[in-house]
């Protein structure tokens, strides 16, 4: 995946973590707004961590591109982000379903890049 597409995704993710926080709390649905309020921003949060590591590691000619490694990433990233950080940080919560929803946007990356790659395979 190219560096524009992988801009893309993060500002495409960025959008969508705005119009979340605008609208989060006016959702008429609890489970809807629970979900949106507590887990949205970390799933969409794990599609704009691997685009913009994808676009860090293209500088050396790398890529992330298997399921297992992305997986691995978000999981020790999440384990950072909720159990070291808070250390540092007093206004912050340690949620272990967060790190479960770093993971699924890291799947949800894979499908995005996995889908491009099948339709690069099929031109060639």
């Amino acid at each position: 995946m190219s560096k524009k597409k992988n801009l893309l995704i993060i500002g495409i993710t960025i959008v969508l973590y705005i119009t979340n926080q605008i609208i989060k709390t006016k959702i008429p649905i609890k489970p809807i707004r629970w979900f949106m309020s507590c887990y949205f921003n970390d799933t969409i949060g794990g599609i704009t961590f691997l685009a913009y590591c994808n676009i860090v590691f293209s500088f050396y000619n790398r890529k992330i591109v298997k399921l297992w490694q992305m997986e691995l990433l978000m999981f020790l990233s999440g384990l950072f982000w909720e159990y070291v950080t808070p250390i540092f940080r007093q206004n912050t919560v340690s949620d272990v379903w967060d790190i479960f929803a770093y993971m699924v946007g890291g799947f949800l990356y894979w499908l995005i890049i996995r889908k491009e790659q099948n339709g690069s395979k099929e031109k060639s």
